[in-house]
């Protein structure tokens, strides 16, 4: 902890010496929140327990307004945390497979140690043995090729989702899955809220080039419930409508740890928007800044989960959510030299346009790109009760997502200034003259 609170005393350094937006103290907050010390920001070691206290610390140095004692707003998780051992290999014949590159486990399996005999079956078979019930298969691995699937064959990809819905819920008994897949499926994190009796392994078929006879598998799984997380609230009252808010927010959350050496560090995604929030609640904080209308930060969690911080935010709302004017969701905006994006864009064409003609006018970004409204991040439970909500993402090369190489050293922070500018710019557009 001494390193974290180390960081906290060069934020508290820059705080006190820079004016307006600056890039060395956006640069460090997400050196900070994507560095080794916070864990992926995941559940293992509490990584989201030190990243909430890290932005709390820095909240309370501006200091913002709070509807809380320590800025927290509370709420309860059921999750599986991958924090020992992980290992799987499939024999002398095959080297040892690297996490993530070779292979990946999905985040609902649960603890196993052991050798198991492995049995091909083909999606169809799979299919067909699923509507059976049968423990024939209780004691070994079932490898399932699904890399001949065609992603343009709606078909196909029907049977494909069959079958992967088969395996999420063990439908055939079996102690275990293998699927083979050109490339490696998505990992969502979200998957680790279910609590499985079984192990499902995700293999790629440049890797696993024939049929293993055996696999062996080691793999820690705690699964907690009533796991407590918080999302971390602060505001700037607003000088002439103090009831009425603009709303900032980023989900400070990101994968983790899986096993103790695997972390996904999570700069771009989404230190990133969590230090621009930051750096924006740095800029209202200043007096000569103080804003005519509220603004509220809000730092998510449990975004990667399944918008559960949001969700909770928005059933437990220190606003009524008919006083929000606006709310800008920031979420992997550490890149920007080709633009941005606002989701939302086309819901609400009117309050986009103000956007667009502000970047017209002055150049901030190479361009302000509408996209129609979605469900992938935090803005979308404000979005649903009919908040003006939007979601802005930076365009530009960042490192792979939800993989350990999303780290500082990859992203360009070319958007970042045009983007601080933008976003002031708007709000000055509801500051009395």
């Amino acid at each position: 902890m001494k390193k974290i609170y180390t960081c906290l005393f060069f934020v508290d350094l820059l705080i006190t010496t820079l004016t307006a937006q600056d890039s060395i103290y956006y640069r460090q907050c997400i050196s900070d929140l994507s560095s080794r010390d916070f864990h992926g920001r995941g559940y293992a070691y509490k990584g989201d327990s030190i990243a909430a206290d890290y932005i709390a610390q820095v909240f309370k140095t501006y200091p913002l307004e709070k509807w809380t004692p320590d800025y927290y707003q509370h709420f309860t998780i059921g999750m599986n945390v991958f924090d020992g051992e992980v290992e799987v290999d499939f024999g002398q014949e095959f080297e040892q497979p690297r996490l993530f590159e070779d292979l990946q486990i999905m985040a609902y399996s649960c603890a196993m140690q052991g050798q198991y005999k492995v049995k091909p079956l083909s999606p169809d078979n799979v299919i067909a043995a699923s509507k059976k019930k049968s423990n024939k298969y209780k004691k070994l691995f079932l490898l399932i090729d699904l890399s001949e699937f065609d992603a343009k064959d709606s078909i196909q990809q029907k049977k494909q989702k069959q079958v992967l819905e088969i395996v999420h819920a063990n439908g055939l008994n079996a102690k275990g899955y293998i699927l083979v897949s050109d490339k490696l499926m998505g990992w969502p994190l979200s998957l680790g809220r279910v609590d499985a009796k079984h192990v499902c392994i995700n293999v790629s078929s440049s890797y696993l080039t024939k049929i293993p006879k055996k696999v062996r598998v080691k793999l820690d799984r705690q699964r907690i419930n009533n796991y407590q997380t918080q999302n971390v609230c602060g505001y700037i009252k607003g000088k002439t409508y103090p009831d009425s808010f603009f709303v900032f927010t980023a989900h400070y959350d990101h994968l983790g740890h899986f096993g103790k050496d695997y972390i996904f560090y999570g700069a771009n995604d989404n230190a990133s928007g969590t230090a621009f929030i930051m750096d924006l609640a740095r800029y209202y904080s200043k007096a000569e800044n103080q804003p005519d209308y509220s603004i509220a930060f809000l730092a998510l969690s449990c975004e990667e989960v399944g918008l559960l911080g949001s969700f909770h935010f928005v059933e437990n709302s220190y606003i009524p959510i008919s006083n929000i004017k606006t709310l800008i969701n920031f979420d992997m905006v550490g890149t920007g030299e080709e633009g941005i994006t606002l989701v939302c864009g086309h819901a609400f064409p009117y309050e986009f346009e103000k956007f667009a003609q502000l970047n017209t006018q002055h150049q901030y970004l190479n361009k302000v790109v509408p996209r129609h409204a979605s469900n992938n991040s935090d803005h979308y439970p404000f979005y649903e009760k009919g908040v003006q909500a939007f979601f802005i993402y930076a365009m530009g090369k960042s490192g792979r997502y939800h993989h350990t190489s999303d780290t500082l050293e990859i992203l360009s922070l070319g958007g970042y200034t045009g983007l601080f500018k933008l976003i002031t710019a708007y709000i000055n557009l509801y500051n009395q003259p």
